[in-house]
C-alpha cells in the first residue's frame, strides 16, 4: 500500500482501515476486508474512504467487487500483494 499512496495519505489510508465498523462480519478475515478496500482504491486516497463506506454498509459488496468474494481468495491476494512470506509491508 505504501507504494501506492503517497507517505501522509498512506497513514491516513491505515487509520481508515483500522477503524472499519463491519457489521455481522465477525466469521470473515478483516485483512481480506480492509485488503479489498485497498485494492479497490487503487492509489486514490477518496476511493479509499469511498470504499471503506461501502465494505462498512455491507462488507460483502467490496469482496465481490474486488475479486475477493470466492473460496480462492487468498491466492488473488497473493498475486496482488506477494505470498506471506514477501516483504510487502502490508504482509
Amino acid at each position: 500500500m505504501r507504494n501506492d499512496f503517497s507517505a501522509a495519505a498512506a497513514e491516513d489510508a491505515l487509520r481508515r482501515l483500522d477503524a472499519l465498523k463491519l457489521a455481522l462480519a465477525e466469521e470473515q478475515s478483516r485483512e481480506r476486508i480492509q485488503a479489498a478496500v485497498v485494492l479497490l482504491a487503487a492509489g486514490d486516497p477518496d476511493k479509499l474512504d469511498y470504499n471503506a463506506g461501502l465494505a462498512e454498509a455491507d462488507w460483502r459488496d467490496v469482496l465481490v467487487f474486488s475479486g475477493l468474494g470466492d473460496d480462492d481468495w487468498a491466492t488473488r491476494l497473493d498475486n496482488e500483494l506477494g505470498p506471506p512470506d514477501s516483504p510487502n509491508p502490508l504482509r
